[in-house]
């Protein structure tokens, strides 16, 4: 069995980028919580410096009391002095009075504007926590869909792994199945090539057979020599012998044999036989465009020639007739002696094709 392990270069480039991730997340998370403390210390230290603020405002206010009783007290020491000293006095006090009144309202204005830039700092302070706080909480719903997505894309792979598991076990089991089957066909072909072996020696004992009829066929091809006759052929304007035939496998046919060659034509070829004179007579065969012209030589009957031609035709015609009906009735046989004895006649049927297209040539 296989132990299905997930590629290392998935699973590590998958690991690598989720703890980059998870790094960067922390780091932001970290820096958002140190911006946070500091935020907090300067609000801290904003607060203290307001509270500070408010404790010398304090302070101030006291001193504008005491201030104020000590008017109080020389205005009544001066009421009790002489006007000229009063009045310097007074001018003096006065001058004093305003010069502190004057620098209390600057101190108090640049407090004031102090305590307000501190208020729109605290307020600008408090709106950047706000906003990092939210998007502190983005970061942690971030984190919690990836943490999410990430257990997602285990799960799959490990269905993954468990498809493939499955798949390459039916793979393993349909190999087997597979090197059976092809153990079976190589014991069938050897036993078609044993068979085989024994048509090859069949084949050569028929082959043997064969040369042996053909043999006996030429031995015996003389002995169905039916008429031989010398006549003149007149379109040929030569010599020859006229043989009405038939052979082995009962096939009827003429032969004008010359001293350089041999013409075959089957009885169906011969369309028409007239006399044409006392000396001679023609043939229309259908494989040549005019009549074959035959004078007879002396001491030869014209009569009877003629008449053993025509019966050669009409045994030739009702041969057919004959086979054509038993080819209907009965199926042919298919025997070896059948196969070679059909393979003799289209080799004769044949030779005789090819002995006419030579003869239409000529």
């Amino acid at each position: 069995m296989m132990n299905l392990k997930p590629p290392k270069s998935q699973n590590d480039s998958a690991s690598d980028n989720g703890s980059v991730n998870k790094i960067t997340d922390k780091q932001k998370i970290n820096t958002l919580r140190k911006a946070v403390i500091d935020l907090r210390e300067e609000k801290s230290q904003l607060i203290k410096q307001i509270e500070e603020l408010n404790s010398k405002k304090q302070l101030t206010n006291k001193r504008e009391g005491r201030y104020r009783r000590e008017t109080q007290y020389y205005d009544e020491r001066f009421i009790a002095l002489n006007n000229y000293e009063f009045i310097q006095f007074n001018a003096i006090f006065s001058f004093n009075r305003t010069y502190k009144q004057q620098e209390l309202d600057q101190i108090i204005a640049n407090y004031e504007a102090r305590f307000s830039i501190l208020q729109t700092a605290y307020k600008e302070m408090e709106r950047d926590i706000k906003n990092i706080e939210i998007s502190n909480q983005k970061l942690v719903k971030d984190m919690e869909e990836k943490t999410t997505l990430n257990n997602q894309l285990k799960k799959n792979i490990e269905d993954i792994e468990r498809d493939l598991y499955n798949k390459i076990k039916d793979l393993q089991a349909e190999k087997m199945e597979i090197q059976s089957k092809f153990k079976i066909i190589d014991k069938e072909m050897q036993q078609k090539d044993e068979e085989l072996t024994v048509l090859h020696k069949g084949l050569d004992d028929t082959r043997f057979i064969i040369n042996q009829l053909q043999g006996e066929l030429e031995e015996t091809r003389g002995k169905f020599m039916q008429y031989k006759l010398i006549l003149y052929n007149q379109f040929l304007d030569i010599d020859c012998l006229f043989i009405l035939r038939k052979n082995l496998f009962n096939d009827y046919i003429f032969e004008l044999e010359t001293a350089a060659q041999i013409f075959q034509y089957k009885a169906s070829d011969i369309s028409d036989l007239k006399i044409k004179d006392e000396t001679s007579f023609y043939l229309s065969v259908k494989s040549r465009s005019k009549e074959e012209i035959f004078i007879i030589m002396p001491n030869q009957d014209l009569k009877k020639i003629c008449k053993s031609i025509k019966n050669f035709l009409l045994k030739a015609q009702q041969y057919q007739i004959n086979q054509q009906h038993s080819q209907v009735q009965s199926p042919k046989n298919n025997d070896l002696l059948g196969g070679l004895m059909s393979i003799f006649r289209s080799t004769q049927q044949k030779n005789g094709s090819n002995k006419n297209s030579d003869a239409k040539q000529k």
